[in-house]
This record gives structure tokens, sequence and C-alpha cells, in this order.
């Protein structure tokens, strides 16, 4: 996973992994350098009520001095037409500070399954595969020649993650893979005429990996199949410069799992070292931001002057994170 922490970007690869798309762990945000000074945090809303609970059991000493400094100045949404309904929000979250995503010629490729109905195709989650490493590598040694020949190169980085770099998705908006796993695909598909030959790609893979042996064997089995492939991007291809970004990934397995106990020490891990990090940047006089993101919206924070109605209301209703993260779950219309 690519870390840069001497005093710009902490943008993690959320796809370093050996045999599924979990990002490992989140790499130290501070180091004795500077300050981070805009900090995202993943997967901060669960709906799952016992992580729900597991919040309001938390010490979060630094994020709370950080909300009870910042103000909430912006929601998002799915539904907001300026939002990059192809990201998720932490991916999307950047530009909140000035900093666009970089569609250029890299991203990543995840082998899968496409459930084909009578009127919508479904892409399975990849990890429901449980793909190995020598079925991953005979599949894509399978289909390399095939985007050779309309100018991609696939890389192999383990069972779900293959790096593809070509002119072809130069431009080109893709879906983040968790936007899509479990839902029609039609949705996601990009609507523009280079995406044409993609789709070509696609329906050429399904016909040639019907009969491949690898799925002949994992059939026998009574497993998934791989029938496709699916293109997003990573965090690094997204935001390839240094910044002075943070996104924190480290929510994530706890709140796919629901586990109480990971949840709680993630938290705890964000608070030592992304919440450390933007405090000290604050007691810089440093212009400071905060984006709480869940699966499907954002909160953002920023420095504001405060009005006197509001600083009463600090007064008297100092800010809950657990408070602010159950308004996040519950959409932002009840902001």
């Amino acid at each position: 996973m690519p870390t840069v922490t001497k005093g710009h970007c902490v943008i993690p690869d959320n796809t370093g992994m050996k045999a599924g798309l979990s990002p490992t762990a989140m790499p130290q945000v501070h180091e004795g350098h500077v300050a981070i000074r805009h900090g995202v945090i993943a997967y901060a809303a669960p709906e799952s009520e016992v992580l729900q609970k597991a919040t309001d059991a938390l010490y979060l000493p630094n994020l709370e001095k950080l909300l009870s400094r910042l103000s909430h100045v912006k929601i998002s949404s799915p539904a907001t037409a300026e939002s990059s309904a192809f990201l998720m929000p932490h991916e999307d979250a950047p530009k909140l500070v000035g900093i666009a995503p970089c569609l250029g010629p890299e991203a990543i490729m995840t082998p899968c399954h496409w459930q084909v109905g009578m009127n919508e195709v479904i892409l399975l989650k990849p990890e429901e595969l449980a793909l190995s490493d020598a079925e991953s590598r005979q599949v894509l040694s399978a289909m390399q020649p095939y985007f050779e020949e309309d100018g991609l190169q696939l890389v192999y980085e383990s069972p779900l993650v293959w790096r593809v770099t070509g002119n072809l998705i130069d431009g080109l908006p893709l879906a983040s893979i968790e936007r899509v796993s479990g839902k029609s695909i039609q949705t996601w598909m990009p609507n523009l005429q280079q995406a044409k030959t993609l789709q070509r790609l696609q329906s050429e893979m399904q016909m040639l990996l019907y009969q491949h042996p690898v799925n002949d064997e994992r059939s026998l089995k009574g497993r998934w199949t791989v029938n496709s492939f699916w293109m997003h991007r990573a965090l690094d291809q997204l935001y390839p410069k240094s910044s002075d970004v943070s996104v924190a990934l480290d929510l994530r397995e706890a709140a796919l799992s629901t586990d109480p106990t990971l949840w709680q020490k993630s938290w705890q891990q964000i608070d030592n070292s992304l919440a450390l990090s933007l405090c000290q940047a604050l007691e810089l006089n440093q212009s400071v931001s905060l984006t709480l993101c869940s699966e499907d919206s954002l909160r953002h924070y920023s420095l504001q002057p405060d009005s006197w109605r509001q600083k009463l209301q600090r007064v008297f209703k100092p800010v809950s994170l657990s408070r602010e993260l159950r308004t996040l779950s519950n959409g932002v219309a009840s902001s």
C-alpha cells in the first residue's frame, strides 16, 4: 500500500491485499512531520445497531476536540447533482478542498461473476468467488491477449486485483466496485463512445470464459464461475499527486463484519493518528477540515466564524461524535 507521510498525502491504495478487495491496515498518518490538514473518515456511519451502540461508548478526545472547533458546512448524497455518482463518498470527498479526482489511463480490473436475470444483470460481490491465486492467474492469462489488441496492458497483483493501463480508459468515468457489488450493473455502465470497446470486451470475455477449465472445475464443485470483470480506480490512481488530504479506511473491515470490538479499536486508531494530526494543525492556526462518510453520503466540517447563536449552542449543547454519526447514518436530509 503506497503511503506518503512526509507532510503531504496519506491516501492509501484500497486494493493492497493478497486475496481480496479489503484494504490492509491504515498506515501511520503522523510520524512527527508536518500535520495533515484535511481528513476524510470512510465507513464512519454504519447501519448496524450493534455498531451504533459501540459508537456511543467511544472515548475519542481528539475527534471530539475537532468537532467542537469545526462547523458543519456541507452535506452530500448520491442525489446531489454535483456529486460524482460513480465514486464512493470518501473517494469523492477531496474535491471539497479543491482536489479533483484524476481519471487517467490507470485502473483496477477485478474478475467477477455477473448473474444474468430476465431484466437485469447483477454483479455479485467479488469476495464471494473466493478466487485462488492460481485460478486468477489462469483466467488473466486467457484474457490478456484480447486486451492487448485494444492497447490495454494487464498486470497481476492479487486474485481480485489486476492493474490495467491504456489510453482507452483515460478520462473514462469508472464506478467504484463497492457502488456496484450486489446491484444491477446497468446504472453504472459508462455512457460514452470510448466505453463501447470496454463493453465489447466484457461480452467477449463472457464467451471466452464460458468453457474455461477453471470454470469447468468450479462448476463441478458448485462454486460461482468467473464470467466477466469490472474496472474501477483505486485511491492512489484517483489522487496520484501529493496533497495534504488523508483518507482513513480503518473502519471498513469492522463496518462490513459488524464487529464492535474491532470497530472501537479502529476508531481509537483514527483518534490517535489522523485526528491527532488535525488537532496539531489547528494548534498551528492552519485551515483544517474533516469529512465523515457513510457508504452513500457525507458530512463536511471546516473552520468558520461562529455567530453568537452558534457560540451559545456550543456551550449548552456540545457537539457529539455519536450524534453526528447517527445523523449521517439516518440520511443527510435529517441534518
